[in-house]
């Protein structure tokens, strides 16, 4: 095991991995790497989102999915996984985010979406527009009251 904290890197001989701080995250340690040979990004969890339904949750590139659902998705998981996102400063938010603009990597991998391939310009733009969803409100008793209800099997 090495390691590495945002701006350290790690030589591997045939290729250099970088270490930096996802623009969206859910905990102080959480840890983007960039692959120097390949310019590979892994962002831990910053770009997730929950699919809209199961075929999506197996494609293979994230452009298979509908940019609508892509856009919801990520907003609603910015907000759940990152609650602190809905009071940032604005500006100051845009610009944690050009870091990784600027890095532009060909493919972008996360926890939770399917591979980003030439898409990382427009995964980016979802986020910085994060702060703007507003804070995210979970559901309360009555939400919780009409699902069960809906679980219950009909009566003959």
């Amino acid at each position: 095991m090495f390691l590495l904290n945002p701006g350290q890197s790690l030589d591997l001989g045939d290729r250099k991995i970088s270490a930096f701080r996802p623009p969206v995250y859910d905990s102080p340690a959480t840890t983007g790497l960039s692959d120097g040979s390949t310019g590979t990004c892994f962002t831990s969890d910053c770009f997730g989102a929950p699919m809209a339904s199961a075929e999506l949750t197996a494609v293979e590139d994230v452009r298979e999915v509908p940019h609508d659902d892509l856009v919801a998705g990520q907003r609603l998981w910015a907000t759940v996984d990152s609650p602190w996102v809905s009071g940032v400063d604005r500006r100051a938010f845009a610009t944690s985010l050009e870091p990784l603009r600027r890095l532009d990597p060909p493919v972008v991998l996360c926890t939770h979406l399917p591979a980003a391939r030439g898409a990382a310009g427009a995964l980016l733009d979802t986020p910085q527009s994060a702060p703007d969803a507003g804070p995210f409100v979970g559901p309360d008793r009555a939400a919780l009251e009409a699902l069960l209800a809906e679980m219950e099997p009909a009566q003959r």
